[in-house]
């Protein structure tokens, strides 16, 4: 990595970045060791041209948007990290399909959504992503997914060339979509919705949320759900089956509240937060036949 060489092409491209800085705080696991470097592009020529540094310098890079489902590692990344959120957070509106750029929240849009009076995404209420990486997941809760709201997308494809693919193209199955195969960059999509009564969205996006901070440990630091649902089986009600409710390694925590959330219960480190899912799936494994598989991502 020719480090003084790819400072100076950082700076010619005019957006904020920095050194050195602790990923912890872009997670909501709130883990991780250091980004060598940090980028805030303004636009898209500007991802483009981050992503064509990187290339161009033998730098590997990572997309981050609101940090939600990932899990970064004690020692960092030695590698440039573009942030995508508050500089692609526009929402707008054409009769009843929203716009929405890859950095907006999923609570922003349903916001936005209640405000016009659409409904077809109340269930995404308090999932703590960005659009972007509700898509890249295919982000889901209360027998909804984003796939079934989703029109099409536009990305960074792995040329770095702009492209927009429809629904059937993003190949959308259970906490999968066409970004787990192909190096991406989501840049924006647009959402089908239909027209409601806003008392009947907003009670059920309430209904949703109440549930959330009912049975999930949201006092806590996590990155949501930790495993996929197995075939035929719930994760949570597995691990709860195998005795390991509250089980702990280090500072990593089975919660005692929800069992398919691994939380940051006492300044966990990443490596408590891996021992313990390994540990996990070995016990379930062991005991009921089932392999489980992470749903969070590891940035490493």
């Amino acid at each position: 990595m020719s480090q003084i060489g790819f400072i100076q092409d950082l700076n010619k491209i005019g957006c904020l970045f920095k050194e050195n800085i602790p990923l912890y705080s872009y997670t909501s696991l709130k883990i991780g060791g250091n980004a060598r470097f940090i980028a805030w592009p303004e636009n898209i020529v500007q991802i483009k041209a981050l992503i064509e540094l990187a290339n161009q310098h033998f730098i590997p890079y990572y997309i981050l948007g609101n940090g939600s489902n990932t899990l970064v590692l004690d020692e960092g990344v030695n590698g440039l990290v573009i942030i995508i959120n508050k500089n692609f957070n526009n929402i707008t509106l054409t009769d009843n399909i929203i716009t929405c750029q890859a950095g907006a929240s999923l609570r922003d849009v349903c916001i936005f959504a209640l405000e016009h009076q659409l409904s077809g995404i109340e269930f995404a209420y308090g999932i703590p992503a960005s659009i972007g990486g509700a898509i890249y997941m295919n982000a889901g809760a209360y027998d909804g997914e984003i796939k079934d709201t989703i029109i099409d997308c536009t990305f960074l494809d792995e040329n770095n060339q702009i492209q927009t693919y429809d629904n059937h193209q993003l190949n959308f199955s259970y906490r999968h979509s066409y970004f787990h195969d192909h190096r991406c960059c989501i840049l924006s999509a647009r959402l089908q919705l239909r027209h409601g009564d806003k008392n009947m969205i907003k009670d059920k996006m309430d209904d949703f949320f109440a549930r959330r901070i009912a049975k999930q440990p949201l006092e806590y630091p996590s990155a949501g759900s930790t495993f996929k649902r197995p075939i035929g089986a719930f994760a949570a009600k597995l691990i709860d089956d195998c005795g390991l409710k509250g089980y702990r390694i280090g500072g990593a925590m089975v919660s005692e509240k929800h069992t398919g959330f691994v939380i940051n219960y006492d300044n966990a480190t990443s490596k408590d937060i891996l021992e313990l899912v390994e540990h996990i799936k070995d016990v379930v494994f062991t005991k009921t036949g089932y392999h489980l598989e992470y749903e969070m991502r590891i940035l490493k």
